[in-house]
This record gives C-alpha cells, structure tokens and sequence, in this order.
C-alpha cells in the first residue's frame, strides 16, 4: 500500500513539470516571434533621399574647406569671395598678391589631389595675362570655377629723357633763365608766361616792353632779373645807353644801374647782358657789388667769358651769387636745345645743381614745353635762380 501510494503521488508531479516546461518555451518562443516580427516591421529599410538643399549644402562645405586649404598651401593668395548660382555653380575668385611665387601647375596639382577622390575632375580653361581659371566638374556637368587673379604688371611709361636722367634720386635743383625779355610782346612770350614749370625770366631794360613784360611775368610768380648790359671785349654793346665799361666813372656807372632798375622794378636778382669785357673788369663788377647790396639783390654770371671776375667780386661784397653751367640755346634746334638741356641735367645730378640759360625764343620755348615736366617728373626740383645764389 505505502508503495503503491508512493508511486501514484510521483506520477502527477511529473506529468505537471513537464507542462509547465512546454509551457514556458512556448511561451517564450511566441515573445520572440512577436519582437522578430515588431523589429522588421519597424525597420523597414528603404534608400534615404538627399534634399538637393542638403546636396548643395555638402558641396558648399566641401569648397569652403578647399578654399582655406589653397590659402594655407599658397601664402601669396587672398580668398575673395565665393559665390553659388541658383543651379548650383559655385565660383571661388582668388587674389595672387605674388605672381613670383606661385605657378599655375602647382594650383592645378593641389585641386586635383584634393577633389580627385571624391571623382572630380580638373581642367584648366584658362591662363590669360591677368588671370587663371580651373573648372571642376564630373563627365559633362560643371560645378565650381576657381578663379585666380593678379594684377598686370604694367611697364613703366618710357620716359622722353634719356635713360640716365629719366629718373634720379636726392631731387637734384635746375634753375633755368631765360635771356632777353623786353624786347616784344608775342606769342612766344605768351608762351613762356603759360609754362607751369618754374623759370626766371631776365629782362633787358630800356626796351619798349622792359617795364610791362616785367610786371606780368611778377603777376604769374615767375622771378625775373635785371639783365645788365655789359661791353664786350671789342669794347662793343647792342646797348649803348645802358652797357657798362671800364671806362665809364663810378658815376656814370651807377647812374646806368639805376636807370635799370627804374625800368625793371620788379626785380630780385641781376645777370650780364654779354659782358665778356665787362665782367672782367674789378671795377665795374665792384660798382655793381656795391649796388646790388643796397638793393638786397642777387648777382648771376652769364660767364660770357672764362676770366671773369663777376662771381668772385660778388662774394668779396657777400653778394648771394652764382655762374651758369650751360647755354641751352647757341644753336637754335630742338635737338640741339634738348642736348644741353640734358647735359644741364646731367650737372646738376652729378653735383646737386645747375644753371643753365636760354634765350626766349620759339624752339628755346618748344624744348622747355617739352622737357621741363618730365624732368620734374624724373625727379629734378625746378627752382628760380635766387634758390642757387648763394
């Protein structure tokens, strides 16, 4: 009975565990079926579409990148701007600031290593005297232009001068008188009242204009001086009223100079009408030493002659003086003119001065109208002759 017992109770309980088992693995099987069926439901895999905003928006990021990336690499270049068409084009304008250090094949080089990997392709559409170009595409479709300009170097202007005055430095001065106003009133005085460039104008005295070509020359700011008659060494004058000798008196002399000045009020300095005899003589050129001083006048040598005494006297009194370098115009030609207008220049460069002096005459004036502005231009300071009358 106790067996029999025990058996039927063991029998039940096993029956029941087993159920319980099938029960649970189902159980679980179903939970995981559900999940596995909830998961694919829920990710479904379909291809994500890119917004042709946001397309847009990678590429522009892309370029911005490549932009800084070519501004590191290539100190010389300065990013302008950078632009992106409605269809999509993007242009990238550079600045070279040195052409010298950066060549075209290296900027092709760059683009390519960079854009090669993500399929572009790079052509250089243009190398032109102010610019080169790249466009970056695929197949048939372009998307960016690269841009990089520079400036022309543009050629210096050819100067008129020649090449060893067409430009100098330390402004070496060129005072320039011109001879023998007085005499008439036409139009090649008219053009040297217009000329911009400075001058000093000496005016003869006792001429039917001495007195009025003085005051317009004093009305345009241009110096004028006292161009003093003197003899020559003949003993001959085209002045004889008012050319100095020898052999006049200290009177005489004196009595002329004021007369001069009467007839020329204007001016501040004096130069010698010929002279070549005058200028030798002591006593004359005391005379004139002694005037020039109670006039606070200046004194410059036309130097007609080598053994003049002029310049030496005048500093022996402290008279302001000085001598002149060239006579422009002996030979009455343009080129001519223009030869010894250079060589003037070439004097004055060579020792930070020089006078020369011309006669006021048309090709004189056609020379001047042409060569002073460029010699300023190069570099020359254009004074009036008190400036050099030291």
């Amino acid at each position: 009975m106790r067996y029999t017992y025990y058996k039927d109770s063991v029998t039940p309980l096993t029956n029941r565990g087993n159920f319980l088992k099938i029960f649970l693995l189902s159980l679980i099987f179903i939970v995981v079926v559900i999940w596995v069926v909830m998961w694919n439901a829920s990710n479904t895999y379909e291809p994500e579409v890119i917004s042709e905003q946001a397309f847009y928006e990678g590429y522009f990021t892309l370029n911005t990148r490549l932009d800084q990336t070519l501004v590191r690499r290539f100190p010389s270049l300065e990013f302008v701007e950078g632009r992106l068409s409605d269809d999509g084009l993007g242009t990238h304008t550079f600045h070279i600031k040195d052409q010298k250090k950066i060549r075209s094949n290296d900027i092709e080089k760059l683009l390519e290593s960079t854009l090669g990997g993500f399929g572009y392709q790079v052509n250089q559409t243009a190398d032109a005297d102010d610019h080169w170009e790249f466009q970056i595409g695929t197949d048939s479709t372009i998307w960016s232009v690269y841009r990089f300009e520079y400036p022309i170097e543009k050629a210096a202007p050819t100067s008129i001068l020649p090449g060893d005055i067409a430009k100098v430095t330390k402004k070496p001065q060129l005072a320039i008188i011109i001879d023998d106003f007085g005499y008439s009133m036409n139009e090649t005085i008219d053009g040297f009242l217009a000329l911009k460039e400075p001058f000093t104008a000496a005016v003869i005295p006792g001429r039917p204009y001495s007195t009025q070509v003085d005051e317009r020359l004093n009305s345009r700011r241009i110096q004028t001086l006292i161009h003093m008659p003197m003899v020559t060494v003949t003993n001959t004058t085209s002045e004889p009223d008012y050319a100095l000798s020898d052999e006049l008196s200290d009177g005489e002399i004196l009595r002329r100079l004021k007369k001069a000045r009467k007839d020329v009020p204007r001016a501040a300095g004096m130069n010698n009408h010929q002279g070549s005899g005058g200028t030798q003589s002591r006593k004359v050129m005391t005379s004139v030493s002694d005037f020039l001083s109670e006039q606070s006048m200046f004194f410059i040598d036309s130097r007609t002659i080598a053994a003049s005494v002029a310049e030496s006297v005048a500093k022996e009194h402290y008279i302001p003086t000085n001598s002149r370098d060239v006579f422009l115009d002996e030979v009455d030609d343009p080129e001519a003119i223009a030869g010894e207008l250079f060589r003037l220049a070439r004097l004055a460069k060579e020792h930070g001065e020089a006078i020369g002096i011309g006669h006021c005459r048309p090709n004189t004036l056609k020379t001047m109208k042409k060569y002073l502005p460029a010699l300023a231009e190069a570099g020359f300071d254009l004074v009036s002759a008190s400036k050099l009358a030291h």
